[in-house]
């Protein structure tokens, strides 16, 4: 399904690429390792490189079943700092991501899912891009709404996000459908 997809996706700053062994380092500093960045997210913050390495991966092996589709954006200073993520649902893509604190404030998440999200509806067989957020993360839904997702509803005790609570949580879905 998601076979003649772009290994890399540009924008006016940045560059969003295939994930790398080699970004773990990065990825854990900046993301999966920070607490306040992964807070939000539905799985737990890693507390070792190696939680990182398996990770990506996870990633690259759902790559290759044509399952998903990640990439790590770069940014001007050329490290990885974010992760942004497309799961095949058939029609009905779903999406996320997560952006390094360095990062935040710049309006680099936005500018990324545009280009993750024009390139999905550049696919004719997809009518739907979706994503769900914590209903108390205002910033990611601000940041959907920017990118062109506005948000659809509010969902009931839908996800669970493990580092905020064990029980499952309200979430904000935001899509972008093709008429």
């Amino acid at each position: 399904m998601m076979s003649t997809w772009p290994e890399e996706l540009r924008t006016a700053r940045c560059l969003l690429r295939k994930p790398q062994p080699g970004d773990a380092p990065a990825l854990f500093a900046g993301i999966s390792g920070d607490a306040e960045v992964t807070r939000y997210l539905g799985w737990t913050t890693h507390t070792e490189l190696t939680q990182t390495r398996r990770q990506i991966s996870h990633d690259l092996a759902r790559w290759q079943r044509d399952v998903a589709r990640s990439w790590v954006l770069l940014a001007d200073d050329g490290e990885a700092g974010g992760l942004f993520q497309l799961i095949g649902q058939g029609h009905a893509l779903r999406l996320g991501f997560a952006l390094a604190r360095r990062l935040w404030g710049r309006g680099l998440a936005c500018e990324a899912l545009q280009a993750v999200v024009d390139e999905a509806f550049s696919h004719e067989a997809v009518c739907r891009v979706d994503a769900v957020c914590d209903a108390d993360n205002a910033r990611s839904s601000r940041t959907l709404a920017r990118a062109g997702l506005p948000l659809e509803a509010r969902l009931g005790r839908y996800i669970l996000h493990p580092n905020l609570s064990p029980e499952p949580r309200d979430v904000l879905l935001h899509a972008k459908v093709r008429r």
